[in-house]
């Protein structure tokens, strides 16, 4: 990430101004391809967001003022079709589910994943943040989805709701993510638990559908 826009980018963060900040944040994001500014640009920032405000240097509002404009400049990146990666035009891609359940509130990360599954042709449903289990389940059943992709930050969001995702994990491959995704955890609800990388976690999603499949 160039130093001197990345300087400005937190000048504008800090200060609230938006205009400057969407400058700075578009600078940094041109003329990259969707994975290479999620994984270059935005998951890196997204990270320092989580440092300064564990460390307490940055506000809640700063937080959900980074969040915002995010999501705007990422809505624009992802605006492009995705590559067809079916090499028989008339079969389905594959649908995936992904959502953070009741209580969790940072969807961010999950976003990217999303959109980079889009990226390569899966064909994603994607619910947010403080999404209730038994909606998740629903949707997953309507949709039929082929895999379904949650994520929290504390295991509590997972645990408190065991029964429901082991049921859910029953019918639909169930992979989780992020810091409440512990071993215990990913046993106690039948799942199987996603790198903490971002990129890599798309890697092993690609790959899992592909084996679920046989085909695609």
């Amino acid at each position: 990430m160039d130093t001197t826009t990345r300087e400005e980018l937190w000048a504008a963060v800090e200060a609230f101004d938006t205009e400057a900040a969407e400058i700075a944040i578009a600078r940094l994001l041109w003329d990259l391809p969707l994975s290479g500014a999620v994984a270059g640009v935005v998951l890196p920032f997204l990270a320092e967001v989580g440092d300064r405000w564990e460390s307490g240097t940055l506000s809640v509002a700063h937080e959900h003022f980074v969040t915002d404009m995010l999501r705007r400049r990422l809505a624009v990146l992802s605006a492009v079709p995705p590559h067809p990666v079916l090499e028989d035009p008339s079969a389905s891609a594959p649908v995936v589910l992904l959502a953070c359940p009741s209580g969790e509130r940072h969807d961010m990360v999950l976003l990217c994943v999303a959109l980079m599954l889009r990226e390569r042709g899966v064909r994603t449903r994607f619910l947010g943040a403080d999404t209730p289990v038994p909606a998740i389940l629903t949707v997953a059943r309507a949709t039929a989805a082929d895999a379904v992709v949650l994520a929290a930050t504390r295991s509590t969001a997972f645990t408190a709701h065991a029964t429901a995702l082991r049921r859910l994990s029953a019918a639909h491959p169930l992979y989780v993510a992020g810091r409440g995704a512990d071993g215990r955890t990913v046993s106690e609800i039948g799942a199987t638990a996603l790198p903490d990388d971002a990129v890599r976690a798309v890697v092993v999603l690609v790959g899992e559908l592909l084996r679920l499949s046989g085909s695609w």
